[in-house]
């Protein structure tokens, strides 16, 4: 079976439920009235106390879906509008950093168009664009425009019909609702009536965009020695916390833990322990501890996210060199849609260093997924 044929019969999880938030109401494409229409549409702010003491100064993160498309701001102000292709086999990416002196770069692309000869490019109302391809798998193309023309991103922004094309093959682009992400984006980052504009152009001067907020600063702690600590059994204190009994239920097998328990040591008087909590066919759950020495006294780990919180994460595991922790959650197998954080341990506290959110499983690749949160070291 071709990759193509599997994305075919995987419809059932094309998009990703709420909880990784980025589900809105759908607004309408007319740029005059985008703004107001999109004052209705779910906004996420990070509502999170640990968030809150990281980011003062900064906006909250937010996603809003325009008809076809969504608009995803993170923290910074950097932007990233997107729309999918016919069956969702393909996307379509304006990405843009804050600023007066940013530009916009486009990335297209998906699966489905393996069977055509010579590159896939781009048609929109008859013209032509073609940009850099690069190969995303056997199967999978993307188009990057780093320099994309004024007529390309009028065109998104106001064309009918678009298509990506290779040979005789050809995959249908929907086009609603992109004006109103970009029009949104424009607001959101101080960009209308100015040239920088993505949609909106006028004679404002560029300068005047202000410039994007500086991403909040965490200090990682030091790293500390890992000997004499002993894998897979919990202490029994852990043992008898409620959480750890429903996780017991939920992934026991026999008398052990499986997949095993993981523990690593913060500090001299500190631990970290990692206790599976469910599992399905490609996501793994994890609640985290944090004891004393002796592994007394546990208390659940809360990690900030973008739009809150949460306690169990999903595919993550710690290290103890880096202190920091990486959890991806999958949309569906393929890894094309979902979330993926990183926090990072600061001897009191993991404080959140970046988070990507795809909430539409369109083949776009992980390193092009919208930041919904970042921070410096």
């Amino acid at each position: 079976m071709t990759l193509r044929s599997l994305l075919l019969t995987a419809s059932a999880a094309l998009t990703l439920p709420l909880a990784l938030g980025a589900c809105g109401e759908r607004e309408g494409d007319t740029p005059a009235t985008a703004p107001a229409a999109a004052d209705r549409a779910i906004e996420t702010a990070a509502t999170s106390p640990a968030l809150a003491a990281q980011a003062t100064a900064n906006p909250p993160s937010m996603t809003r879906e325009f008809r076809d498309w969504t608009a995803t701001c993170d923290n910074a102000n950097h932007c990233v509008a997107f729309g999918s292709a016919h069956e969702n086999m393909g996307f379509v990416l304006v990405s843009l950093a804050p600023g007066p002196g940013a530009r916009p770069v486009v990335h297209m692309g998906g699966w489905g168009l393996e069977d055509g000869t010579g590159d896939v490019y781009a048609e929109i109302d008859g013209r032509r664009y073609a940009g850099q391809n690069t190969k995303m798998d056997e199967e999978g193309d993307v188009i990057a425009f780093r320099t994309p023309s004024p007529q390309l991103l009028h065109d998104l922004g106001n064309g009918s019909f678009m298509a990506l094309r290779r040979g005789d093959e050809q995959m249908k682009v929907s086009l609603g609702g992109a004006a109103a992400a970009f029009l949104w984006i424009d607001e959101r980052q101080g960009r209308l009536n100015t040239p920088t504009a993505l949609i909106r152009r006028g004679d404002r001067p560029a300068a005047e965009v202000p410039a994007g907020p500086a991403a909040p600063r965490v200090t990682v702690a030091a790293a500390v020695a890992q000997n004499g600590l002993v894998q897979d059994d919990l202490s029994p204190a852990l043992l008898a916390h409620p959480k750890v009994k429903e996780c017991l239920a939920e992934t026991r097998r026999g008398e052990r833990f499986e997949p095993n328990v993981e523990v690593s040591r913060l500090a001299a008087d500190r631990l970290l322990w990692s206790v599976p909590c469910g599992e399905g066919a490609y996501n793994f759950s994890q609640a985290y501890f944090i004891t004393s020495a002796d592994g007394t006294a546990p208390q659940p780990v809360v990690f900030p996210t973008a739009t809150g919180s949460e306690e169990d994460l999903v595919n993550s595991r710690y290290d103890p060199k880096t202190r920091t922790l990486f959890a991806f959650g999958k949309g569906r197998g393929l890894g094309d849609c979902g979330r993926m954080g990183v926090w990072a341990w600061t001897g009191e506290r993991f404080a959140l260093l970046d988070e990507k959110v795809m909430p539409n499983c369109t083949a776009v690749p992980q390193d092009l997924w919208p930041t919904t949160w970042r921070a410096a070291t």
